[in-house]
């Protein structure tokens, strides 16, 4: 073979190599600032909702003139040694009257299981006490009672599809349940009628 044609063979060849080395890099530089991209733009619309959310939260609290409004969500985390995954809840927004300690702070991946109760009466509609001594659940009404709460009120989140997605609830501590909230020493069906419609359009953004 002439020894002209071999060296442009090879030239040829190394060219090709090294566009292709230039043409890999760039495709990867582009796909890393696509993602990049995608992961600012993902972020600034979680805050936007984040911010509706707290917002939201504020707004309630003084509707309701509550101490304490806080949203619980349901999530896994990890697995038991039979790979079953471990369902737990967060309080993941909450929103707080002056010198209130925040439960957001204790409770972040709290096992289920150590609240079905709960859960439970939330489902049911049946978690509303105006006097936080009549819940039956001993251990639940402790952990209230360690953070003041005098009154408190537990509703459903379900999304559009009618899962469970959070609970969204409100502690009183030290200030009055507004009257038209109340029927003698009860929570009347104007506020579990009212909670309900707030925690259908909270499930648009958590």
């Amino acid at each position: 073979m002439d020894f002209s044609v071999i060296i442009q063979t090879l030239i040829t060849s190394v060219a090709s190599v090294i566009v292709a080395l230039i043409g890999a890099g760039f495709f990867k530089r582009y796909n890393d600032s696509k993602k990049e991209t995608y992961s600012k733009s993902k972020l600034m619309e979680q805050i936007k909702k984040d911010e509706i959310v707290h917002l939201a939260l504020r707004d309630l609290r003084r509707k309701y003139n509550s101490d304490r409004i806080y949203i619980w969500q349901f999530h896994n985390g990890g697995n038991f040694y039979t790979s079953a995954p471990m369902q737990k809840t967060s309080v993941t927004y909450e929103r707080c009257s002056d010198g209130l300690e925040r439960k957001s702070e204790k409770f972040q991946n709290t096992i289920i299981s150590n609240i079905t109760s709960y859960i439970k009466d939330v489902i049911d509609m049946s978690m509303f006490y105006t006097d936080i001594r009549e819940m039956d659940d001993i251990a639940i009404r402790g952990i209230c009672q360690s953070f003041g709460t005098q009154s408190h009120s537990g509703v459903p989140i379900y999304d559009d599809k009618e899962h469970l997605i959070g609970i969204l609830s409100l502690d009183w501590v030290f200030s009055d349940i507004p009257e038209e909230f109340l029927s003698g020493e009860e929570f009347n069906e104007h506020l579990k009628e009212d909670l309900i419609k707030e925690a259908k359009s909270l499930a648009n953004y958590i």
